[in-house]
């Protein structure tokens, strides 16, 4: 991706910080706010290590969660490790192109709810349906105007798209159930659908019959959570078995809960 030079002093302040080399630290799945858009989970794959850094830095100091990605074939590893809600992505570079990525990404089952960017300067880039294409040379103000509005589209999709949340009732956990959840949210948050939209996915990939999960709307139910000692919203609570745990935050590391239930002897099925 071909920077102005002109742009270079501003995106590269605080370099050495500019991304987060790594899973979120175990119970810690948290997010900043940038005041115009909500935090975001993004993946920059490119080969330039200078422009990818650079990028990178810039999206950071907007309030974003970065993940880097030197090759196509790094980054598929890294959408098959995390959830991103959006992915931006060189088109040319050695050993697979930003298209071969997207596409086995998405035949994989990995995109869903992800926006994915190509940057290139190819005047003529194929097989790219449904994928936005951003021409080279980047301005840098323009481009994270863009990645903004991108987000906050996004974001808004994906509340539409969630029924509302109905009333939490308590409901007895039997015994073939071998952990115990609740997520307790506030439905007038964004944030809080987003945590439940992306546990429930999550839990899609395991034995119903053997987590019982509930999710209380504290809005609707305002001392539901004064048992479980609720602060913030969204909080996902393992109440059983003992001791109990407790996640914060929108839930973008789904490693931190598979784990989470695999220590409680439920894996994934087959």
């Amino acid at each position: 991706m071909d920077i102005p030079e002109s742009r270079l002093p501003i995106a590269t302040r605080g370099s050495e910080n500019a991304t987060s080399g790594g899973p979120l630290e175990r119970g810690h799945d948290t997010a900043v706010n940038s005041g115009t858009t909500a935090a975001a989970r993004i993946l920059i794959v490119e080969d330039q290590d200078d422009v990818r850094r650079m990028l990178a830095t810039a999206l950071s100091i907007e309030g974003h969660q970065v993940d880097e990605a030197g090759t196509a074939a790094e980054g598929l590893k890294c959408l098959q490790q995390s959830r991103y809600d959006l992915v931006l992505s060189d088109y040319a570079m050695p050993g697979g192109t930003g298209t071969w990525m997207l596409h086995e990404a998405t035949a994989q089952g990995l995109m869903h709810g992800t926006v994915a960017l190509i940057v290139t300067a190819h005047p003529d880039v194929r097989e790219l349906k449904n994928v936005e294409v951003v021409r080279k040379p980047l301005d840098l103000d323009n481009f994270l105007e863009q990645v903004r509005k991108i987000l906050a589209a996004a974001g808004a999709r994906a509340a539409m798209a969630l029924p509302s949340l109905e009333p939490w009732r308590p409901s007895v956990r039997s015994n073939r159930h071998r952990v115990d959840l609740v997520l307790y949210v506030s439905s007038a948050s964004p944030n809080c659908v987003q945590a439940r939209r992306n546990l429930e996915r999550l839990l899609e990939q395991f034995d119903a019959s053997q987590v019982h999960y509930t999710v209380c709307d504290l809005v609707l139910e305002p001392l539901a959570g004064e048992a479980d000692r609720i602060a913030f919203t969204p909080t996902l609570v393992k109440r059983y078995p003992e001791p109990k745990m407790w996640v914060l935050g929108n839930l973008r590391e789904p490693q931190i809960i598979a784990d989470l239930l695999r220590v409680c002897g439920v894996d994934p099925r087959e």
